[in-house]
Order: structure tokens, then C-alpha cells, then sequence
């Protein structure tokens, strides 16, 4: 079914409710918010576009992305949400691959815009449409509201999305995301975060991502309830819309967490009707979590594991499970997961206990790659493969290791970055900190810490000093090189871009 028609109904029953504020203040009503949604429909539908067509939305975290995504959707087509920190290189790769008949964009990326109208085969005035910089339709430039075809039928295993992965190891991947996939992750979403019409959720992850689109924004709107949309990330202001307009759901990744609770004028804003927040995209901390929930006064907190290839969340814990170091929490009902050797040949499983590779199959799973030819470097038997190590307990939940392609070996030992990032950020001098492997002659991999400071008189010898008393940690998992830097390069969704801050701290 099409993921449009889920939104249909709500949108006639909630009328004159507010279901999008922005960062401004400014509201839209649900109401609006089905006529800005026919507009961009009857736009797509009188350009000559439909089934199968693919169109690009280009537009920053602003109100007008939902109906941008709902419109396209409702007339058959194929959304595809673009990364808007890529580069006019990556734009133009990722263009290419996706070739888009259409592309809903923003003037605040008219120069861009422009340049991909002299780059891409069938992207020119007639087939591009802008939003204003503050993210508002201009009525003149789209058609009228009752224009708009009906929701075109489309079936489960059709195609609804095409996202692009980052891009922080190598060329961008488009992941198909099906009719099925999208629907059954806001399924997962409302049932597992007990969303009501009553809730606001605040979305200051980038919505070109899941978890911005499929975890904070959508979801919402399914069971009308009131989203806020913050532009860009911004620690202090995020703590001011949630007073603001008292937010009951919101999720970051941990570094955006480690950004408020290091900004003073985020710690002195109430935040109390928070009643849930979830966090993912990278590990966190006790350390970071406890204080998070201690200082911002959260109801709960919950882990949000997920990738692109998952249209979102895949695993997490309910409110009656203790959280504890490194746990995910249980595959969603949407999924079958297994744990399988990495050093196998075939698909091998281990017992609790033992680490290995967390593979997914289920409702939520992508079908494939918008390239086929990655297909086979990704799934095996229908399994596909999340590069993540994980391990289970005998109860069935599952804890978070490392990434496969990040683990460290070091003097032929395996070192779990994210077991050397917890331990060190206890150190009381430390703001960050992030682990990853370089050259090193002898032990092949040396286990490198970039630390952010917070002490400005920290040294090597300080840490060093603190690890043989403190880390309690096998000594080859001793950092052997460590780097001192006044921040780290980020990713478009926040998290640490490792491979930057490899290049950045030097071979």
C-alpha cells in the first residue's frame, strides 16, 4: 500500500491542530499541511511524472520537507532525501546515480542548484521547483490543492525512497526503502515510543536521515500529534525549543548530547516535560548518559539502533529494562536477527556470550541496493549484513561492540574502539574522545586516542598515568598514541567522522 494513503485520514481529522512548528515560532496546521501536500503532488503529477519517476528533495531541515515527501509519494513516485552537507562533487555522483526525472529544492542551495541543473541530464527550470530559504511553499509556483491526483496505488515491495548512505568510507550507496519498509517502520516507531496525538516531538536530527524522518517527524504525524523541526544543530537552541514548546520526544546522537551538556545556556533551560528521549548513530557513555538524563531531568532514556539499510530502528530497550553499558536491547518485532562468526566462511552462529556479526532479515530490511552490483558484498541468504559486532546474553539482549571494519588489531589482538572510549571518558580532564587504529611497525594497528580536553593543562603522561591505575583494561588495549585536538570533524548527522579525524591526526 502507499505509504501516503497512511496519512490521508489523519490529515482531514486533526484540521486547524498545529502539526509542524518551526524553529521561528511559525506553525502549520494539519490542514495546511494536506493542501501544501496535494500542491507538490499536483506539481510532480502536471510535470508528467509518476510511478517509478524518482525526485530528489534538497532542502534543509525545514516545515516544507514533509510535504514534500508525502507529495511526491502520493503520486507514485520515488522520493529521495539529499544529504545537504555533500559536497557539489557528491551531489553530482549521487545525481548521476540516482537520475531523478525532478528535484524539490531550496533557494538556500540555488547556487548548487544551478550548477546541477548544467550537470544532470533532465533537471532544468521546468523540472525544478524552490522553497524559500525559511522553508515556505511559494503558492505561486505550484498548482492549486485540488488538482492533485488521488494517492496512486503502489504495493508493499515497490519502491517509495531511494537514501543515500553518508559516504565517510567511501561512495555514497542508495538504499532502497519499499512501501513496505517505510510503513512498517513507523509502525515500529508509534508502537515502541507510545506516540499520541498529546506528544511534540523535536527533531534536531537531519531529516534526509531515518532517524530524523522515520524516528522524530513521521511517526508523529501518523498519530497527530505536533512536530518542531529544528534548521540546524544548535545545543542551546535545541534546549530552547524544548522548553518552548514543551517536548515530550526528541532524539540525538551522544556527541549532541556531550554539545548540551557542555553549553551553559542549555543547562539553565527546563526541560523537564521530556518524557522520552532516544539515542543512537554511535556509542554513548554512562557517564555522558547518567549526566544527560540527571541535568536535562528525562523521563527515559533509550537506546535507538538503526541504519539506513533498516529504514531506522531495528533494536531497542522498553522503559522496564535496566540500561546498562553497551546495551541495544532486543530486535524489533519487524525483525529476525541472528549473531554469526565474523571469521566464518558461512553463516556460522555464536552462543550468548560470544561476539559476532548482527545480521537482519524482516519487514524493515531493505531489498537491495539502488546499484544491484553491491548487493552481493552485503547479504547473504537473504541475511543482511550490518557490519556491527555485537553479543547476547542468555536473555536475549543484545550489547553493542564495535563495528567490524573498526576494530582495531593491535599486536594481533582485537581492540574494541568503543571498549577504550568508555574507559577513557571517565578520566575527569577529558571532554571526548575517540579511538581508532593507525600504522604502526611492529604491532601492525597502534590504538590512537583524539582527545578533546577539558582540562587545557592535560598531557599524554596525565592520561597514561590515569589508564595503568584507572582503565582496568587488558594492557594491549592501552592506547599507544595519543592525540590532543580542540574538536572533532563531524558527519551530516552529528556523529564523529573518524575516517577525517584519522586523516586529520596523521598517519
Amino acid at each position: 500500500m502507499n505509504v501516503a494513503v497512511r496519512f490521508e485520514h489523519r490529515l482531514a481529522e486533526r484540521g486547524t491542530d498545529t502539526a509542524i512548528v518551526s524553529a521561528d515560532g511559525t506553525t502549520t496546521s494539519y490542514e495546511e499541511l494536506a493542501a501544501q501536500t496535494r500542491r507538490v503532488a499536483a506539481w510532480v503529477d502536471a510535470q508528467g511524472f509518476g510511478v517509478g519517476d524518482r525526485v530528489a528533495v534538497y532542502l534543509p531541515d525545514t516545515p516544507a520537507y514533509l510535504p514534500a515527501m508525502l507529495g511526491v509519494w502520493q503520486t507514485g513516485a520515488i522520493a529521495s532525501p539529499i544529504n545537504t552537507r555533500f559536497g557539489l562533487d557528491e551531489l553530482e555522483y549521487t545525481l548521476s546515480d540516482l537520475d531523478p526525472t525532478a528535484l524539490v529544492g531550496s533557494d538556500a542551495f540555488g547556487e548548487n542548484i544551478r550548477a546541477l541543473e548544467d550537470r544532470i541530464d533532465g533537471l532544468d527550470e521546468d523540472s525544478v521547483v524552490e522553497v524559500d530559504s525559511k522553508g515556505a511553499f511559494d503558492a505561486g509556483k505550484l498548482p492549486e490543492p485540488d488538482t492533485a491526483p488521488e494517492p496512486v496505488r503502489r504495493l508493499d515491495d515497490e519502491a517509495a525512497v531511494v537514501m543515500y548512505t553518508s559516504g565517510t568510507t567511501g561512495r555514497p550507496k542508495g538504499v532502497i526503502q519499499t512501501h513496505r519498509n517505510v510503513g512498517a517502520q513507523l509502525d515500529v516507531n508509534v508502537t515502541h515510543f507510545d506516540l499520541s496525538p498529546s506528544d511534540v516531538s523535536l527533531v534536531a536530527v537531519p531529516l534526509f536521515h531515518v532517524g530524523g524522518l522515520y524516528g522524530g517527524a513521521l511517526p508523529a504525524l501518523l498519530e497527530g500529534a505536533t512536530v518542531v523541526v529544528q534548521p540546524a544543530w544548535d545545543a542551546a537552541q535545541w534546549a530552547e525549543l524544548a522548553e518552548t514548546h514543551g517536548a515530550t520526544f526528541s532524539g540525538l546522537i551522544p556527541t549532541m548530547m556531550l554539545d548540551v551538556l557542555n553549553t551553559e545556556a542549555a543547562r539553565e533551560r527546563d526541560t523537564s516535560s521530556l518524557e522520552q528521549v532516544v539515542y543512537g548513530g554511535s556509542p554513548a557513555t554512562e557517564e555522558t548518559l547518567d549526566s544527560f538524563q540527571s541535568v536535562f531531568d528525562v523521563g527515559a532514556l533509550r537506546n535507538y539502533y538503526g541504519q539506513t539499510e533498516n529504514t531506522g530502528l531495528s533494536v531497542t530497550f522498553d522503559t522496564d529494562t535496566e540500561r546498562r553499558p553497551g546495551l541495544l536491547g532486543r530486535p524489533v518485532q519487524a525483525v529476525e536477527h541472528r549473531v554469526v562468526d565474523v571469521t566464518a566462511d558461512d553463516l556460522t552462529d555464536v552462543p550468548p556470550g560470544e561476539e559476532g556479526e548482527l545480521l537482519l532479515r524482516g519487514d524493515i530490511i531493505t531489498p537491495g541496493y539502488w546499484d544491484e552490483s553491491l548487493n552481493p558484498d552485503y547479504f547473504t541468504d537473504g541475511w543482511l549484513h550490518t557490519d556491527d559486532v555485537v553479543r547476547a546474553d542468555e536473555d536475549g539482549l543484545l550489547y553493542y561492540v564495535d563495528r567490524v571494519d573498526d576494530m582495531v588489531i593491535s599486536g594481533g589482538e582485537n581492540v574494541a574502539p568503543s571498549e577504550v572510549e568508555n574507559a577513557l571518558q571517565a578520566h575527569p580532564g577529558i571532554e571526548a574522545v575517540a579511538v581508532f587504529g593507525t600504522d604502526h611497525e611492529r604491532w601492525g594497528e597502534a590504538v590512537t586516542a583524539a582527545i578533546v580536553p577539558a582540562d587545557p593543562d592535560l598531557t599524554e603522561e596525565d592520561v597514561t598515568e590515569w589508564w595503568e591505575v584507572n582503565a582496568g583494561l587488558a594492557g594491549y588495549k592501552r592506547p599507544r598514541r595519543i592525540e590532543f585536538v580542540s574538536e572533532f570533524p563531524r558527519t551530516a548527522t552529528q556523529k564523529i567522522d573518524k575516517v577525517s579525524l584519522r586523516d586529520q591526526v596523521g598517519e
